[in-house]
């Protein structure tokens, strides 16, 4: 006969021998991306554009610093805000347009934040996009995307290139 662990003895022996299974350890441990407060005021909209597969709409901000990027380098202190907002539906769920035929805004669902500071990035490892940091917010300031499991950012924003600074472009508008 094998002898077996209790449950309780068995996930203790786990979590002391996998403690970070549930968060991704390649990712910053604390915030210093920082909920972006009053980003509509103080920072320039950059372009958006409209998901009809997902039936959203996305804008993206930049403080001056991300503004005043050139070929690609952003400097020390760029902040990106992607604002992604659900869209208004009529009952057979198509979406709703505005005068300019335009999907019509419901509501803010997530701020997908990026931020570039000196020494940040070195918690992704193999996944470092240079020295951007990530985390993303309900529009209260709560996280969807905390630091510790940032790292599924950084891996996506490997596929933008370093050619790009590591951001995704879009049409202006």
């Amino acid at each position: 006969m094998t002898w077996r662990a209790p449950a309780f003895i068995a996930a203790t022996l786990a979590l002391t021998i996998f403690p970070a299974c549930s968060e991704d350890p390649r990712a910053p441990a604390v915030d210093r991306v920082g909920f972006p407060k009053d980003y509509r005021a103080a920072f320039r909209r950059l372009r958006s554009s409209e998901n009809a597969d997902a039936k959203t709409v996305i804008v993206v901000y930049g403080n001056m610093a991300a503004v005043a990027r050139q070929d690609g380098s952003y400097p020390h202190g760029s902040i990106i805000v992607m604002e992604t907002w659900s869209t208004r539906q009529d009952g057979a769920k198509k979406v709703l347009l505005d005068e300019a035929g335009h999907f019509r805004k419901d509501q803010v669902t997530g701020l997908h934040v990026m931020r570039k500071e000196r020494d940040f990035g070195e918690a992704y490892r193999e996944n470092r996009t240079g020295e951007w940091e990530y985390a993303e917010y309900r529009s209260d300031g709560s996280y969807i995307t905390p630091p510790a499991a940032s790292g599924k950012c950084a891996n996506c924003h490997l596929k933008a290139g370093a050619a790009k600074g590591f951001v995704f472009g879009g049409k202006k508008s």
